[in-house]
């Protein structure tokens, strides 16, 4: 990885402030790309390099990209070619990175205002902190806010067995942690990487909103294509076990349910009150 004191004479003084590299891939995403690129120019601190990672996308996501990178140059960077999937295009962003301090937006979710300069605020203040995460919020497709996010303490075993409520778009780390962790897996989930963090540093929290992740059909964590879901339902349950997790931990309970759901709605078709009676008495029997 690039040493960030021979690459960021153009943006700012390296001795004293801090650079924070915002990684965000994408593919086919123009229709929210200008509001999570505004939420980053938007920002009150000014030191930020906003990276894009584009799988080749035909919508006009390049266009808006090499539009911005023309008018921030020293602010907006991306690269649009083929990959491996969300794993290798996290990668090649955090290969790309110029800076100290690390974060990871989603190109259709938003940074609040003020975030970054929260995090910076934090990380100066706590030299021994090397990971921290906030409270993001989620917005629908029009940007409002449908729930807000809720504050709560790090528990290593819980997000092992339970469920992940350290929410990406609202982590921030340092260099050291890449540097000592490593990479994204081919995958590139996020559960699995914090988990491996969490086992090599100590996990913070900073009680304020730091994003806002939005919901909407097309995305490929919240949409609502059924073999994306399964996909990663599935690669959450074997993270889980692959890190000492339960055989019924939450992740694995989730991908059991979907499964036997999809098994019984392909031999009872749509009778949905039966379907809805036998997985009540799977989960009475706690099968799942």
């Amino acid at each position: 990885m690039n040493n960030n004191g021979s690459q960021c004479e153009n943006i700012f003084n390296c001795k004293t402030d801090l650079l924070v590299s915002i990684i965000t891939p994408i593919f086919n995403g123009a229709k929210y790309l200008e509001h999570c690129i505004q939420s980053i120019l938007s920002q009150s601190y000014p030191y930020i390099e906003h990276i894009f990672i584009d799988g080749n996308s035909s919508d006009g996501t390049v266009e808006i990209l090499a539009s911005y990178a023309v008018r921030y140059s020293d602010r907006v960077r991306f690269i649009s070619e083929s990959d491996k999937g969300s794993g290798d295009a996290w990668n090649k962003g955090l290969r790309m990175a110029r800076g100290e301090i690390f974060g990871e937006l989603g190109s259709d979710d938003m940074s609040e205002p003020g975030a970054i300069q929260a995090v910076v605020d934090f990380f100066r203040l706590n030299q021994d902190a090397y990971f921290v995460f906030g409270i993001c919020n989620y917005i629908n497709e029009k940007g409002e806010i449908i729930m807000k996010g809720q504050a709560k303490d790090f528990d290593l075993e819980e997000i092992i067995n339970e469920g992940c409520y350290v929410p990406t778009s609202a982590s921030f780390y340092r260099r050291e942690v890449i540097e000592r962790v490593g990479m994204y897996d081919t995958l590139g989930n996020d559960l699995d990487y914090l988990i491996r963090v969490a086992k090599a540093f100590p996990i913070h929290q900073i009680k304020k909103t730091l994003s806002n992740f939005r919901i909407h059909k097309e995305s490929a964590t919240t949409g609502s294509k059924k073999e994306i879901r399964k996909m990663w339902l599935r690669e959450d349950c074997l993270v889980s076990r692959r890190h000492g997790g339960r055989f019924f931990s939450g992740y694995c309970k989730r991908y059991y349910e979907f499964v036997i759901t999809e098994r019984l709605q392909a031999i009872l078709g749509r009778n949905h009150l039966l379907i809805e009676e036998t997985l009540r008495c799977l989960r009475m029997m706690r099968i799942i």
